[in-house]
């Protein structure tokens, strides 16, 4: 086919942004991260602050296309199990990618709940020196996006923030019972000797008077009181 002299570098063009576009993938598309930690809010101090979960060390998730990395994000965990998982850019391509996991040496400091926007001049989560404790080889495919899902790997502190309420007072003891005063110790011997009293007036009563072994008393023996006395005179 002859073309004009003006439309060649026009065809030329075209035919190399369609050679560019067939060898490259199609645009990046959100991948997703499976098996990220569950950190759910908590509460902190005595005013019952509260916060948004999180890990207290967290974990970058670098990926590499040969030595060059193509994308790197900061996982915190998420706050619970209904929360989408995080994802990251990644052409729709026949690919083969290095995942690289490394922790945080730096504690991320706890957040509140409600998210405010920050001034220009707040500090920022600074990482520090992450150490890498896991690589991954991934290999996507062309029109298959589960091949292009990131399963992720469990880091050494894998701990989250929790509760630092302070402890609730234990509930009050009940009153103990009043002292019981001793028994009275006269009362109770008295009470005792009342049977023995009654006792004794009945061995009293069928005793003989004169004190023998008969019933009545014994006669009294004639001259026996008046020895040794004068009769009286007629």
């Amino acid at each position: 086919m002859n073309l004009r002299p003006g439309a060649r570098p026009l065809a030329v063009f075209f035919l190399g942004s369609f050679l560019a576009s067939a060898a490259c993938g199609g645009p990046p598309t959100p991948s997703p991260i499976e098996g990220e930690p569950i950190c759910p809010d908590f509460e902190i101090g005595a005013t019952r602050a509260q916060m948004r979960g999180s890990l207290r060390f967290p974990v970058t998730l670098t990926v590499r296309e040969g030595k060059e990395p193509i994308t790197r994000t900061t996982l915190t965990g998420r706050r619970s199990k209904d929360d989408p998982p995080s994802r990251i850019l990644l052409s729709d391509e026949d690919a083969e990618y290095e995942i690289e996991w490394a922790q945080c040496e730096n504690q991320r400091a706890p957040r509140t709940r409600v998210v405010v926007r920050e001034s220009k001049d707040a500090a920022e989560y600074a990482c520090g020196n992450a150490t890498v404790y896991k690589t991954d080889k991934l290999v996507t495919r062309k029109g298959d996006a589960a091949s292009r899902t990131v399963h992720f790997a469990a880091p050494p502190k894998s701990e989250c923030w929790e509760s630092e309420v302070p402890p609730a007072p234990p509930p009050p003891a009940p009153p103990a019972p009043p002292d019981q005063p001793p028994p009275d110790a006269g009362a109770e011997a008295d009470a005792g000797a009342a049977p023995v009293d009654a006792g004794a007036a009945t061995v009293d009563a069928g005793a003989p008077r004169d004190g023998g072994s008969g019933g009545a008393a014994k006669p009294r023996r004639t001259g026996a009181a008046d020895a040794g006395t004068t009769p009286p005179s007629p």
